[in-house]
């Protein structure tokens, strides 16, 4: 799945201990146990990036970004009907970020609602019509409903959009071969091989 990738800095290699210290003085600033989350969130330590997104969310629960984190946390951890919840809830409060639909349709997608991860990749790819992994998740699920027509296709813009996408190729190659059209999928395993996957 091509999930979001949030920019972490150097930062998130110290920024932990620091802000513990600050804690005290900062207890009342979202953006402190939002910046605190990210930081346990980079270690992989998505029980405290929850617990701390969570506070962020009570003191400031307008900001989107911590109820998306929050939810890329959920997802991690595997619990899918919570990711869900806290991406509607970032919808719900900015509309148009493409990236939280498209990571809710990937909740879906794990929790194999094929039909509400297809919805929600169209989405983001009406918000967004340059993001490629959404192209790539909608083709995966079209690809598991048997669509294959329809997967090739997405596959297809998304290797226009990113012709070094390896695992696009590797993706249409494996619905050609669906279709039983051989030397198409032979093609386009080639070059996913070339470029290095």
């Amino acid at each position: 799945m091509y999930a979001a990738k949030e920019t972490r800095s150097a930062l998130c290699r110290w920024a932990a201990p620091l802000l513990r210290r600050l804690k005290r003085t900062c207890a009342k600033d979202a953006r402190t146990w939002h910046n605190r989350a990210l930081a346990y969130a980079s270690k992989q330590n998505y029980e405290h990036a929850i617990a701390d997104y969570s506070e962020a969310i009570r003191l400031d629960p307008k900001d989107a970004r911590s109820w998306h984190n929050r939810a890329l946390a959920d997802y991690a951890r595997r619990d899918y009907d919570r990711a869900i919840a806290d991406y509607t809830e970032a919808i719900a409060r900015d509309p148009n970020n493409a990236s939280a639909v498209n990571n809710r349709g990937n909740a879906h997608y794990a929790k194999n609602d094929y039909d509400r991860a297809i919805a929600d990749y169209s989405e983001a790819i009406r918000l967004d019509p340059k993001y490629v992994g959404a192209y790539g998740n909608r083709a995966g699920a079209l690809y598991l409903k048997r669509d294959y027509s329809r997967a090739i296709a997405d596959y297809t813009e998304a290797i226009r959009l990113d012709p070094t996408l390896a695992s696009a190729y590797t993706g249409r190659g494996t619905a050609y071969n669906a279709r039983g059209e051989i030397d198409r999928a032979d093609a386009d395993f080639r070059e996913a091989k070339r470029l290095g996957k």
